[in-house]
């Protein structure tokens, strides 16, 4: 295959413009240094955040519903801790982009009751999880105090969805 492409295109070296040779880049050229291999390990371990998390729910026993949300929040604070991270300024903009995408996924929970029910059903999380990760009454009013109108009490919340699916299904 490389043969072939090699004799079509030429070898990567060489750039061509209407089959003719613009320019020949040396093979040098292509030779990392060191701040380039602490680039590419740098970005190594942002992506590694990314590939633990999805470790998560590799299981073939038991479901793993339930690890969905602090999955999820897990990446969001390890990526939120290395936007601060001076050693990772130059990826932020990427960053803050893997942070949107985690967003905009987390934001779709809300409108599946199925993911509060894994955490709320599994054994060692339950309402408390909730409670303690995305607050209760208290948390709300500190919210609003603070000039967020739409705080939401996640404990009731949680609370409500358990109600409705019982009446549903009971």
């Amino acid at each position: 295959f490389i043969n072939s492409a090699d004799e079509l295109y030429g070898p990567i070296t060489t750039i061509r413009r209407n089959g003719s040779v613009v320019k020949h880049i040396p093979w040098t050229a292509f030779s990392f240094k060191p701040s380039d291999w602490d680039r590419v390990n740098d970005t190594r371990t942002i992506i590694s955040d990314a590939n633990n998390i999805q470790q998560y729910f590799s299981a073939n026993g038991h479901p793993t519903l339930w690890r969905a949300i602090p999955a999820l929040e897990e990446l969001q604070t390890a990526w939120e801790a290395k936007t601060v991270n001076e050693k990772y300024k130059i990826y932020k903009c990427a960053i803050k982009g893997g942070l949107d995408k985690i967003g905009k996924y987390y934001t779709r929970f809300d409108e599946k009751p199925v993911y509060i029910l894994a955490l709320v059903l599994h054994p060692y999380y339950k309402l408390n999880y909730i409670k303690m990760v995305w607050g209760g009454p208290e948390e709300q009013a500190a919210e609003r105090a603070a000039g967020n109108p739409g705080a939401r009490n996640w404990h009731n919340k949680a609370l409500q969805v358990v109600k409705g699916v019982m009446v549903d299904y009971w």
